[in-house]
């Protein structure tokens, strides 16, 4: 279980620490084709620097709110549990469902704190490119830097909108959620692709490793940590974030003749130069293999898709007002909702009636996260039978 933390108003999100020699050379990336200096200025770093910058409020969000759900066990939900006059408005993709860390969106929909805490986090991250000279930091400092920039923003765009069950209405629009302007460095306006695409990727010259950073809001994206990116861990965290991606039904589905894969790779061409046949390689070097099996990744099928965003509850769930009661940690953000009744080390909440589909869905992210979280005891949800005696 989680440690428990309590409400706090969170001032900072960043604390620089230095031990650099601000006269220290800077050393430049290799020549990338974006010249124009609103880009290369973010193209320099010092690899001899010793600062390092900590996300303690950042961390103290991701930990309290963020369900990690571990490796894929490539389970498939009921197709037919959902009934007439049940709450589901919508059913969910069976093989994706149950996948994906998690964020606890919920209990920030009620509470304007916990909102206006992420949003000063969010703030004060965005504001460091105006206050410091980001080339005096290390190559894996800036990367890490990058990413949680662009995770705690999706987050608190996101959290301000729930509740809303599919982006994809927020990805087709013009412009898209992603090719908004939201950064301002320096007098010059960003987006959250600038910073994929524009910054970063040129930074560490397209490596495919760095899509598996990004959180992008919904199932079929790379996982959310429920920790931040640090420049000790930014790269081991890209590997095992890539692996849980590729190994999961949200991922990849490797056939005896065919590999079916997410359409996300087809927003990632600029990272695969001989698109089909370098992702191809990309995948294959991350697959785990089954015993007995020789799974090959070939001819793709890019037919995977799930833009469903990764609360938990459930957004096209109405809650309250009924007997059903989780009493689980798994769904909940410990300590960060007044919501939440402590009983022992059970937190429990009230969320109402639920249709057979959601609370296969909800039971099974409970499982998840006992097994992620090396933990035996499975707790049932209640069922319908159950709440009526």
């Amino acid at each position: 279980m989680k440690n428990a933390i309590k409400p706090i108003v969170l001032a900072t999100s960043l604390i620089l620490v230095t031990a650099c020699n601000s006269t220290a050379p800077i050393n430049k990336t290799a020549t990338t084709a974006i010249n124009q200096e609103k880009f290369s200025q973010f193209h320099q770093y010092d690899e001899k620097s010793n600062i390092t910058l900590e996300y303690t409020d950042y961390g103290q969000i991701l930990n309290a709110s963020v369900i990690d759900l571990g490796m894929s066990d490539r389970y498939r939900i009921s197709q037919n549990t959902t009934k007439i006059g049940t709450r589901l408005s919508s059913n969910p993709k069976p093989s994706t469902a149950t996948e994906a860390n998690r964020f606890y969106y919920d209990s920030y929909k009620k509470n304007p704190q916990m909102k206006q805490d992420l949003q000063i986090v969010q703030e004060n991250m965005a504001d460091l490119p105006n206050k410091i000279n980001l080339s005096n930091l290390p190559k894996s400092e800036l990367l890490a830097y990058w990413l949680n920039l662009y995770n705690v923003t999706v987050l608190n765009e996101l959290v301000q909108q729930y509740p809303v069950k599919n982006l994809t209405k927020l990805l087709n629009e013009e412009p898209s959620f992603f090719d908004k302007p939201r950064f301002n460095f320096n007098g010059n306006q960003y987006s959250l692709n600038d910073i994929e695409y524009n910054i970063v990727a040129p930074l560490f010259n397209n490596d495919p490793l760095l899509i598996y950073g990004y959180y992008r809001g919904y199932i079929g994206s790379p996982n959310l940590l429920d920790h931040p990116y640090t420049a000790k861990n930014v790269f081991t965290a890209l590997t095992t974030n890539a692996v849980q991606f590729v190994n999961s039904n949200r991922g990849s589905v490797i056939g005896n003749h065919s590999t079916r894969v997410s359409s996300l790779y087809l927003e990632k061409k600029n990272y695969f130069p001989n698109f089909e046949e370098d992702l191809a390689d990309h995948l294959q070097s991350l697959v785990i293999q089954e015993p007995d099996k020789d799974q090959v990744v070939q001819n793709l099928s890019f037919s995977i898709d799930n833009y469903d965003i990764t609360d938990i509850l459930g957004s096209d769930v109405e809650y309250g007002g009924g007997n059903a009661t989780v009493a689980d940690p798994s769904i909940v953000a410990e300590g960060f909702d007044t919501n939440f009744v402590t009983y022992g080390e059970s937190l429990t909440k009230e969320v109402g009636h639920v249709s057979p589909l959601r609370r296969e869905i909800l039971q099974k992210i409970t499982q998840k996260y006992y097994e992620a979280n090396t933990r035996v005891e499975i707790k049932d949800l209640p069922t319908k039978e159950s709440e009526d005696k």
